[in-house]
C-alpha cells in the first residue's frame, strides 16, 4: 500500500494521529522541471495570499494583499511584470486569504476570500464576488457580499475553489484536534442558491482531504487551492498547496467535489517556499507559485 493510499485509509476510519504526510518529505517526489521566471514588481503586494490565472486573459495573473491592506487586486504576467492594479468597489478586507476564479451570471468572476481568522473568531466571514476586470480598470463593479458561518464554529481558512455552477468550496489550514487525535483537513460547502441569500448562510462540512495539519508552521498547514479548467473530455483537477506540498486530486465532474488522489510533490526545490501562498493552473498542466515578501520570486513546476 503507498503512502498516499495509507493516509487515506487513515483519514476515513478518523484515527490519522501520526498520519500527517507533509511530514515525510524524504518518500515524496520533488516538484518538477521547475523554472524561476520572474519577481513581482508591485513593491505594494508584500504579502501575495491569493492567486489565479485570468479567465480573459491567459497571459494576466491576479494577486492581492492580506490583512492591513486595502481592498484591491494587483495584476501581473507570468514574469512579475506590473500590468495593473485595481481597487475592488463596496468591498472590505479584514483578512483577505484567497482568490478563484469561476463563472457567474455575468461569465466570469473572480472569488476574494476575506475567509483569514488566525485565532478561529470571527461569528462569519465574506466572500467578495466581481466580474473579473481588465487589468488598467479604475476600479472594479461593486462587489457582491456572501457571508458565511461554519457549521461547527469558527475556522481559519486560505483555501477556495469554485465548482462550474458556482458552488463555492473551502478547506481548514490549521491544526485541529478531536479528542486524542489530530482531525484532517475538513472541506466545506456552499451551495449556488446561496449567492442568492442576503443574510449569513451555512457552510457545511462535506468531506475531508488526505492532509493532516499538526503544530508547527509547515506541518501540512493548507495555504491554497486551484481548480484547473477542464480538459478535452471534461476533467478537472484540484491543486492544494501546503507550506511544504502540492496535492494533486481528481474532481467529481457535476458536483465539484475532490476526489481521488492523483499525486503529491515536495516543494523543498523552491526558494522561501516556507511562506508560500499562492498556487494556480496553468494551460499546459503545469502549476505557477508564489510567497510573501516584497519582490517575491514566482516559480513554475509540474506535478506529478
Amino acid at each position: 500500500m503507498t503512502l498516499c493510499m495509507t493516509v487515506v485509509v487513515a483519514v476515513l476510519i478518523g484515527g490519522c494521529a501520526s498520519a500527517n504526510v507533509d511530514t515525510a518529505q524524504q518518500s515524496v517526489p520533488l516538484l518538477r522541471e521547475v523554472t524561476t521566471p520572474g519577481r513581482i514588481e508591485a513593491l505594494e503586494l508584500t504579502e501575495a495570499s491569493g492567486l489565479v490565472q485570468s479567465a480573459r486573459d491567459g497571459t494576466v495573473f491576479w494577486s492581492h494583499g492580506d490583512s492591513g491592506n486595502e481592498p484591491r487586486l494587483f495584476a501581473f504576467d507570468s514574469a512579475g511584470r506590473s500590468l495593473g492594479t485595481v481597487p475592488v468597489l463596496g468591498a472590505s478586507n479584514r483578512d483577505w486569504e484567497a482568490l478563484a476564479v469561476g463563472p457567474c451570471l455575468r461569465g466570469h468572476c473572480l472569488y476574494i476570500g476575506d475567509v483569514g481568522d488566525n485565532y478561529a473568531r470571527r461569528d462569519h466571514v465574506t466572500i467578495w464576488r466581481i466580474a473579473e476586470p481588465q487589468p488598467n480598470d479604475m476600479s472594479s463593479e461593486r462587489a457582491q457580499a456572501l457571508n458565511i458561518a461554519y457549521v461547527d464554529g469558527p475556522r481559519d481558512v486560505e483555501a477556495i475553489w469554485v465548482a462550474p455552477d458556482t458552488t463555492l468550496f473551502l478547506i481548514t489550514k490549521r491544526p485541529d484536534r478531536d479528542n486524542d487525535r489530530w482531525r484532517a483537513a475538513r472541506v466545506y460547502r456552499v451551495k449556488a442558491s446561496a449567492w442568492r441569500d442576503t443574510g449569513v448562510v451555512t457552510a457545511e462540512i462535506v468531506d475531508s482531504l488526505p492532509i493532516v495539519p499538526l503544530k508547527g508552521k509547515g506541518g501540512g498547514w493548507i495555504t491554497d487551492a486551484s481548480l484547473s479548467r477542464a480538459d478535452a473530455s471534461g476533467d478537472r483537477r484540484l491543486a492544494v498547496r501546503t507550506y511544504n506540498s502540492v496535492y494533486i486530486f481528481a474532481v467529481d465532474r457535476s458536483s465539484g467535489r475532490p476526489g481521488a488522489l492523483l499525486g503529491r510533490c515536495s516543494l523543498k526545490s523552491l526558494p522561501e517556499q516556507d511562506s508560500g501562498e499562492g498556487v494556480t493552473w496553468l494551460p499546459d498542466e503545469r502549476l505557477l507559485f508564489d510567497h510573501e515578501g516584497v519582490r517575491a520570486s514566482l516559480h513554475i513546476g509540474r506535478c506529478p
